[in-house]
């Protein structure tokens, strides 16, 4: 049974050789090289279990440094980074997580893409408060990746929330196309709870960090600052150099990386939960609060999204301040203050009568309030503004022939109805 398996990964190999997506597969090492000897120079130890043998290394990570550089106390509660991906669990944290602690991932692989990418290294941690409790597999013989993917279900298995950075994309998707190759169930590599905190930071720190990556994170972020890293483009060409006879010097370095991956990941997690639950990220960046806002609104905290829209439009830093108006406007008027929002309508259209959004929001709002006059004098600022356009008119968010016949409307209408 074992050669007919064999045989059928070989073929299966060849085939997708032959279909341009197997070229990240590394070639077999050669047969006079000591698996077990050069896994424990970088500090590999050999395990086998029912699945086959694997090369395992084990650390633990005090992560308070990492806390304390980015200006925390120490590890936020799990409950708060549960709270971020909508998995709330008041008044008091879900039981499973005492014994559990929360899981964190991250691989190294032959390439980006293509059913032939294959994961030679995968670092798995253990989160207990400040404590990271981390192990790392290698795979010292691309004949054992089946082992190797065993032992990561198993630790998956036995732990309900994972963290990744860009791990829905792409970590995970790796390992289960991998289960295929090697005929196992894909679902097996499947978190229960998966918290993917590259969405997060996007979504709260885009305009800060420019390019969200892991290494721009910790960073911006962390103010942690990785010294003699190897960058993670080097990983696929040192482990095919290692495999086939290079010193552990040539790998150590992806292997620290790995390491430093996850490290990483769960800190900037803390950070996230922080940030969100009150201790921002100094220093303060304009769009900070703006974008804060916008994740209360989609977690329907109303009261919290309203603080943080009023401290951006205070701020007057555009164009966060204005695109703060409008929403600020806009939840005024869900809640029913509407005078209050009017006045902000108001203020964003005289700031800017070019603005249509602001002036349209200002239109409706005072026809509503039978202010017709007002309104009136809303559409003949629009007139003017649409000769500044000229010919830029119909490149102008609600301008063109749709915005004519809209403004149009609005003044015959609001002329039929007003007697001065």
């Amino acid at each position: 049974m074992i050669s007919s398996r064999a045989a059928t990964l070989t073929a299966l190999r060849a085939r997708i050789a032959s279909l341009g997506g197997a070229t990240a597969t590394p070639r077999a090492r050669p047969a006079s090289l000591d698996l077990s000897g050069r896994a424990a120079e970088l500090g590999f130890e050999v395990e086998t279990g029912a699945a086959g043998t694997t090369f395992v290394r084990r650390s633990t990570v005090d992560l308070s440094p990492f806390f304390e550089a980015a200006g925390l106390a120490g590890a936020p509660p799990v409950a708060d980074l549960l709270a971020l991906f909508d998995h709330p669990c008041e008044p008091d944290p879900p039981v499973w997580l005492n014994g559990e602690g929360v899981g964190v991932l991250d691989i190294e692989s032959l390439g980006l893409r293509g059913s032939g990418v294959m994961a030679f290294l995968v670092a798995m941690g253990i989160q207990r408060g400040a404590v990271l409790e981390c192990e790392q597999l290698l795979l010292a013989d691309p004949g054992e990746e089946g082992a190797l993917l065993g032992a990561v279900a198993q630790s998956i298995a036995a732990h309900r929330l994972w963290l990744t950075y860009n791990g829905r994309s792409f970590d995970i998707p790796v390992l289960a196309a991998r289960c295929t190759l090697n005929r196992l169930d894909a679902s097996c590599v499947q978190p229960r709870l998966h918290a993917d905190i590259l969405a997060l930071v996007r979504r709260l720190f885009r305009d800060r960090l420019g390019a969200c990556t892991l290494r721009h994170a910790e960073m911006s972020l962390l103010n942690h600052h990785r010294v003699d890293d190897v960058p993670g483009m080097e990983a696929p060409g040192r482990y095919r150099a290692w495999l086939h006879g290079a010193g552990p010097a040539v790998l150590s370095g992806v292997i620290e990386h790995n390491l430093q991956d996850i490290v990483s990941t769960v800190a900037v997690a803390g950070r996230l939960a922080a940030h969100v639950g009150g201790e921002r990220v100094r220093p303060a960046h304009a769009a900070d609060a703006y974008h804060l806002a916008r994740h209360y609104e989609r977690q329907g905290v109303a009261d919290a999204a309203e603080v943080e829209l009023r401290a951006t439009v205070a701020a007057g830093i555009d164009p966060w301040a204005r695109r703060a108006g409008y929403r600020l406007a806009v939840a005024l008027q869900r809640r029913g203050a509407m005078d209050e929002a009017l006045e902000t309508w108001r203020r964003l259209h005289l700031e800017d009568p070019h603005d249509l959004h602001a002036a349209r929001g200002c239109a409706i709002r005072l026809e509503r309030r039978g202010d017709l006059g007002a309104a009136l004098q809303v559409c003949e600022r629009v007139r003017r503004a649409r000769a500044d356009w000229g010919p830029w008119w119909e490149r102008v968010r609600g301008g063109g022939e749709a915005g004519d016949d809209e403004w149009r409307r609005r003044e015959a209408r609001l002329r039929r109805r007003f007697h001065p």
